[in-house]
């Protein structure tokens, strides 16, 4: 009995392998060849120079004397991408340069033939805390259109080269788009008080501007509505995160607005080439808290680029695709343009 189960069994095998081997299966194969990847570029030049080798000299300086620097940062190319721009000063040196006997005796020395005999006192040359600055930009497209302009800080601010470059590092300045370039303008203004302590002293430091990818992130703000000046001293502003690429427009806010217990409306788009400065696509809305925080997500198919677009956080009793009032100061602002790409667009 167990020859014959073991002979049924290796017939079944036998007769699995045979059959295996000759029965034929209907089939299509189809190859796609030659796919690439290819990594995108960033390269800003200024002024026309790349890498940039220029240097600034603001001499013979006094109380309420005002210098002025203003350069060009291009994101030309023929594989140019946006680029987010960020500026830093950097002190690398302050001295005291000529000595004169008013600064020697102001700080507590003793002026003989030409030296000073500090008597323990230490020498004051920390220029940058005395020197104000203001900073502006401009926007142009690749046929040298206008399309955005921000003021970051004025003289009535009263900022020192510490105050702004000392806790943050560094400055955003907004978005240049491909074909595009930026104008920055500076201004260089010694404090009215600075006193004879500061008689000769010398500083120098490095201009730093630097081009990155685009984030995935937005700044608002609330704005000055008559110059479009940030007003950074309060506490209303927001972050949007939101992806730059995509089938859909994937986004999320959190931030703090001037209204409590109000709904506001998140609206990008815009076409500032063509003199269309309105926010024109509506994203979402929400209803802020009772101190005015605010926080939303999701994501949305918008069929279409955003391309060199505002971004706006506004009451929906205000705007709606048109304004039906105005009360700027309670509304939110880009601090940089948007760029979104949705990849379910054809051509």
């Amino acid at each position: 009995m167990n020859r014959i189960l073991i002979s049924l069994a290796i017939i079944g095998a036998v007769s699995a392998i045979v059959i295996g081997g000759t029965i034929s299966y209907f089939s299509d194969t189809e190859t796609s060849r030659g796919n690439t990847f290819t990594a995108g570029t960033i390269d800003i030049s200024i002024n026309d120079q790349n890498p940039w080798n220029e240097s600034f000299t603001m001499s013979d300086m006094k109380p309420c004397d005002t210098e002025y620097i203003t350069f060009k940062v291009q994101n030309q190319g023929s594989s140019a991408n946006p680029v987010d721009v960020y500026k830093k000063i950097t002190i690398t040196q302050e001295d005291t340069g000529t000595l004169t006997e008013p600064e020697c005796t102001e700080q507590g020395g003793t002026w003989n033939n030409g030296n000073c005999n500090w008597n323990g006192n230490n020498d004051k040359n920390d220029l940058s805390s005395v020197i104000w600055y203001d900073l502006l930009v401009e926007v142009y497209d690749s046929s040298g259109n206008k399309i955005w302009h921000q003021i970051i800080y004025t003289d009535d601010d009263h900022k020192s080269i510490d105050d702004v470059y000392g806790s943050s590092g560094e400055v955003y300045l907004g978005m240049i788009p491909a074909g595009g370039y930026m104008l920055v303008k500076q201004s260089y203004h010694l404090d009215p008080d600075a006193g004879n302590e500061y008689q000769g002293d010398e500083m120098t430091f490095d201009i730093q501007v630097r081009g990155e990818q685009l984030h995935e992130a937005r700044v608002l703000e609330n704005k000055d509505p008559n110059s479009w000046k940030l007003l950074l001293e309060d506490e209303y502003k927001g972050s949007l995160s939101y992806k730059t690429k995509g089938p859909t427009f994937d986004f999320s806010f959190d931030g703090k607005v001037p209204l409590a217990n109000t709904k506001y409306c998140l609206w990008i788009g815009g076409t500032p080439q063509a003199g269309d400065w309105d926010a024109d696509t509506k994203v979402a809305c929400a209803t802020s808290s009772g101190d005015g925080t605010i926080s939303f997500s999701g994501n949305i198919e918008l069929d279409k680029d955003i391309k060199n677009g505002k971004a706006w956080l506004i009451p929906e009793a205000d705007y709606d695709g048109s304004w039906k009032a105005w009360n700027p100061k309670n509304y939110l602002w880009e601090t940089g343009l948007i760029w979104y790409e949705d990849t379910d667009v054809q051509g």
